[in-house]
């Protein structure tokens, strides 16, 4: 019986931690979820048995114990993973090669960029041309909302108006 096949039918994102598994671990046919999946972020259904395993989990990272520390390396693979998905994406919106390595000198670049766009949101912010949410959203981009400045006529260019993601975190 291949058990990896069998765990894989399953749709396991994991084998159990089980004594027969032990020997065989890398005679299986199994390949276990990446680091993009966060496991231990997985809700249960249903409402009892999801709190039951927010206590359970929450009382193991009190612990502090061996497996505390997998979770928690876990969680900081899964999120590392995501920044740098998020970095690629914020790329190819921008029209650049993420594969390419980005030299100092358009870093520097690129956070002057970041800081004249900040200060074209601050004036018309300043001026009463967006609101306090518009300027949140277009500075931190906040997903909700509407897709671009309204009005239209601000007297200002249109690219002012053109919603670029920024490194900046909130």
């Amino acid at each position: 019986l291949d058990l990896g096949l069998l765990a894989t039918s399953f749709c396991l994102l994991r084998l159990p931690k089980m004594p027969e598994l032990r020997d065989k671990v890398g005679k299986l046919n199994f390949t276990p979820a990446g680091p993009e999946v966060d496991i231990h972020s997985i809700a249960f259904l249903d409402k009892v048995r999801e709190k039951a395993r927010q206590k359970r989990l929450a009382a193991e990272l009190a612990a502090g114990g061996k497996n505390a520390k997998q979770i928690k390396a876990e969680q900081r693979a899964a999120e590392r993973v995501r920044r740098s998905k998020e970095r690629r994406a914020e790329a190819i919106a921008k029209g650049r090669n993420p594969n390419k390595k980005r030299g100092r000198q358009q870093r520097i670049f690129d956070e002057w960029d970041e800081l004249a766009k900040e200060e074209r949101l601050h004036k018309k912010l300043r001026k009463h041309k967006i609101t306090k949410e518009e300027f949140k959203r277009l500075m931190y981009g906040d997903k909700k909302g509407k897709k671009g400045v309204g009005g239209g006529d601000d007297g200002g260019d249109d690219d002012d108006d053109v919603m670029i993601d920024s490194d900046l975190e909130v």
